[in-house]
């Protein structure tokens, strides 16, 4: 029952768009945005196995296709959540986008129900797609492989490294003293090689 493809339009220009999977969706969404009028409305167009859901609110088109087993009361969620998080912040939205069909399509604990919201779904008109789009075919593959790839969790760090060019320099010395220490040990006394031996151990250990 998923989100397959979401966008957010100002008039006529597309401003982000994000699909969880391969299709037509852009060339759709350039016909709905053809015929629709601009004044504030929702509305549900059926089109074969798919749905297409959008609100538009001062110019702006919040829009989304999913599946018919999808319940229109979660596509309206999803649409006014985005419409919200757009009007607080427009920058990278479109892995805003991505998060938020992530959140709808697969962890749906998260989703925040605000009043009057579902009430408001009954009310909403729903029409065919002939209307919109005549005879042109929205074609979907690989429906059921959802990917969520343009998702950026900032909240990651990277492990900071830091390379310490006077350590690097002290451990070179220390390894060139004992080396010359051995070397001068086993020349005047062979005996000395076992003791050699445990001193380079023990810097390996320290180091």
């Amino acid at each position: 029952m998923p989100i397959l493809f979401s966008a957010v339009a100002f008039q006529k220009t597309v401003l982000n768009k994000y699909a969880t999977c391969d299709g037509n969706f852009g060339e759709i969404l350039e016909e709905v945005l053809k015929k629709i009028s601009n004044c504030n409305h929702k509305m549900t167009y059926s089109h074969g196995k798919y749905l297409f859901h959008y609100v538009i609110d001062c110019g702006y088109l919040f829009f989304c296709i999913t599946d018919r087993l999808c319940q229109r009361s979660r596509a309206f969620l999803f649409l006014n959540e985005i419409k919200r998080r757009f009007e607080t912040d427009k920058t990278n939205f479109t892995s805003t986008l991505a998060q938020q069909m992530y959140c709808y399509n697969e962890d749906t604990s998260k989703i925040t129900i605000r009043n009057g919201e579902l009430d408001e779904v009954n009310k909403i008109g729903v029409d065919s797609s002939d209307s919109i789009l005549g005879e042109k075919l929205l074609l979907v593959n690989n429906e059921n492989n959802l990917s969520y790839s343009a998702i950026s969790y900032v909240d990651a760090r990277p492990e900071k490294v830091v390379i310490s060019f006077k350590e690097s320099k002290r451990n070179i010395l220390v390894a060139a003293s004992l080396i010359v220490i051995g070397m001068t040990l086993m020349l005047l006394s062979p005996l000395s090689i076992p003791f050699v031996i445990v001193i380079f151990i023990l810097y390996s250990i320290v180091r």
